[in-house]
């Protein structure tokens, strides 16, 4: 009988926390309204994410460090506003182009909004 409560309470537990993390946590998503800007002469020696605060907005540097030729860029694939985050999911592509060293990144800027920014590169572990 205690055994039986004991699973009870636990299933109950655990429905309640996948309840909080999708739907109060990161529910209420909405699309992020943000532009792309560029940068001269960049040249990111490694892979990486830089979230800066200018003023009245937030400048998110993505980088994918540098490549072998001219065919790599950085696709934005989906930029969210969620409940307790902003969301980016980003993915590298590749097509064929001269063989040169290239640094593809991509700087995304919205306006602040006091969130933590977690980017996620599609197709990478």
């Amino acid at each position: 009988m205690i055994r039986a409560a004991a699973v009870v309470v636990m299933v109950v537990l655990a429905g309640s926390w996948i309840a909080y993390v999708h739907v109060w946590r990161y529910g209420g998503a909405h699309p992020l309204a943000y532009r792309l800007e560029t940068v001269r002469h960049f040249e990111p020696r490694r892979p990486g994410v830089r979230v800066t605060t200018v003023g009245s907005e937030e400048h998110v540097l993505i980088t994918s460090g540098p490549r072998s030729s001219t065919g790599y860029s950085i696709e934005v694939r989906r930029a969210l506003v969620e409940h307790g985050r902003i969301s980016i999911v980003v993915r590298e592509l590749a097509k064929p182009g001269r063989a040169e060293i290239t640094y593809p990144y991509r700087l995304l800027v919205f306006p602040k909004l006091d969130k933590p920014v977690h980017v996620h590169w599609e197709g990478r572990s």
